[in-house]
């Protein structure tokens, strides 16, 4: 029975996978330069996230003058939605340029990839207020890009900004991995050029426009690691699709053991395909990726009731280490965009504190939820030598918990997997 539902999920995900957009999962960098009486930014936006807000019409990309249009007005929302906080006054943003940074790899016919690995860069600037002592300020700088916007009804767009703060002298101040809603605070100071003395040739003085490419600092490794360890952890337990999964996994794990064995599996798989997606060797199309995601919650959720004898030992473990690898594409590309433009040093730290973050979501997620699912269940009692009451055994399912329950998340993978399709 479990052979056959797997071999039946395949047909349905072939017969159903088409044009998806990407996951929703925005990449942009932030990068702040301090000068004496202005701060001197400058931040992409994807053309998907300028496509989303200015209702650019898919393939639009593709007409120049319209492309350049929406280019040019997103410049406004952008200065609304990103904020600096000085000592805990907002300071007005000015957008003083932009332009498209195209990407050689890809054409604008490849609809699938082109507005996800294509950006826009905005130069904006802060006036400091007259007499600010930087000496002893404070900002905050924070985003709410997309906010109130869904990838579809109940699944948000996931942007966020890799933000570095340097002085005059490119002096890192600080670096964040900034997600909406999330300010990151650094400490400011400027890098006084001494009397009778100019600035070196790279370092542009104040009258420069924007930041020169190439002229920030990169994250420290410790920054790095941290920062996406965070970021690995927030992406399960704010993910539905995560979530979803490891509810119809911990349903019907049974024992602790299998538990700790699903989710290793399944990290195992998820880290691999982040692996060989930041290092380029491994991408899926959106269109395949998607669907798969969200059949799988589906999958595990009707082989809880279906075929429960599947749900437990080496099938399942192969379920999970097939879907994770799945899984792992989800953000993958994301990813690997972050690492490749922006400057977030060493290439294994990152994966590696992703990874682990994921795995600390994972069981954040999965084992408060099987200890509640446990305490449900009636222990059974193996008995002593001479027929007294001996160690407990595992846990025995409640038949009807696990069949409602995994139901409940199998509705829920097909709600999501509607929303998808129709995200078209």
């Amino acid at each position: 029975m479990g052979n056959r539902l797997f071999q039946w999920f395949w047909l349905g995900m072939a017969l159903l996978c088409g044009g998806l957009h990407a996951h929703p999962f925005l990449n942009n960098t932030w990068q702040v330069l301090v000068e004496e009486k202005r701060l001197v930014m400058r931040t992409t936006a994807t053309l998907r996230e300028v496509s989303v807000v200015q209702g650019m019409p898919a393939g639009g990309w593709t007409n120049l003058p319209v492309l350049m249009n929406a280019v040019s007005n997103h410049a406004a929302y952008v200065t609304e939605h990103l904020r600096v906080d000085l000592n805990g006054a907002r300071l007005p943003i000015e957008c003083l340029d932009f332009q498209l940074l195209l990407e050689d790899s890809i054409e604008p016919e490849d609809s699938d990839k082109y507005p996800d690995l294509t950006h826009v860069a905005y130069d904006l600037e802060c006036v400091l207020p007259t007499g600010a002592a930087l000496a002893t300020a404070e900002a905050a700088f924070s985003h709410r890009t997309l906010e109130g916007r869904d990838y579809a009804p109940g699944i948000p767009w996931d942007p966020f900004y890799v933000l570095l703060v340097a002085d005059g002298e490119r002096r890192s101040l600080g670096q964040a991995v900034l997600r909406r809603g999330s300010p990151a605070k650094v400490r400011l100071q400027t890098a006084a050029t001494p009397t009778g003395t100019s600035p070196a040739p790279d370092k542009p003085a104040g009258s420069s426009r924007g930041i020169p490419a190439g002229s920030m600092p990169a994250l420290s490794a410790t920054e790095t690691f941290g920062s996406f360890l965070r970021h690995g952890l927030h992406h399960v337990v704010t993910g539905y699709d995560h979530l979803l999964f490891l509810v119809a996994l911990a349903l019907a794990a049974g024992t602790w053991g299998r538990l700790m064995a699903i989710i290793g599996v399944f990290t195992v798989a998820h880290s691999i395909t982040v692996t060989l997606a930041a290092l380029g060797w491994v991408m899926l199309p959106a269109w395949f990726v998607e669907p798969v995601i969200a059949g799988s919650i589906v999958f595990v959720g009707l082989q809880n009731i279906l075929s429960p004898a599947h749900a437990r030992g080496r099938f399942r473990l192969a379920v999970a280490f097939g879907f994770g690898l799945i899984h792992g594409m989800g953000f993958a590309g994301g990813l690997r965009e972050v690492i490749s433009e922006g400057p977030t040093g060493s290439l294994a730290v990152t994966v590696l504190a992703f990874c682990l973050g994921v795995e600390l979501g994972h069981l954040a997620v999965g084992a408060p939820l099987f200890g509640i699912l446990r305490a449900l269940r009636a222990p059974t009692v193996d008995p002593g030598p001479n027929g007294s009451p001996g160690a407990e055994a595992a846990a025995a399912p409640v038949t009807g918990l696990v069949r409602w329950a995994s139901l409940a998340v199998a509705v829920g993978g097909a709600w999501y997997l509607w929303l998808a399709l129709r995200a078209i």
